[in-house]
């Protein structure tokens, strides 16, 4: 009866280990790129005020995003490195041409 119930004490523990290993319990936050885009709101039929506050809205959510990135700490190899760096140039253009954009439509 001991070796059967110290088998089972000892795969209980094993199991609840992996499963917590495994984080299958809430998945890992994604930094590897920006924010979705809510394609409801991608309707060419909106208004400037909506288009205005879409824009500030997705400029907010990139500079979040930015932020987040340049917070981390990045371990790999130096390819890696590079591409998350490419990345997050990528990220802070769309950011300065929305930005760019968002003060054409206020000039208007």
């Amino acid at each position: 009866m001991g070796k059967w119930f110290r088998k089972l004490w000892i795969g209980l523990l094993s199991g609840t280990a992996a499963l917590a290993a495994c984080n299958i319990f809430s998945p890992p936050p994604c930094y590897y790129g920006p924010p979705p885009i809510d394609p409801a709101q991608d309707s060419v039929t909106q208004s400037k005020q909506n288009k205005l506050e879409m824009l500030r809205q997705r400029i907010d959510e990139i500079h979040g995003v930015l932020e987040e990135r340049r917070n981390s700490e990045i371990y790999g190899p130096p390819e890696m490195m590079e591409e998350y760096a490419r990345e997050n140039r990528r990220l802070q253009a769309e950011a300065d041409s929305l930005e760019q954009e968002l003060k054409a439509l206020e000039m208007e």
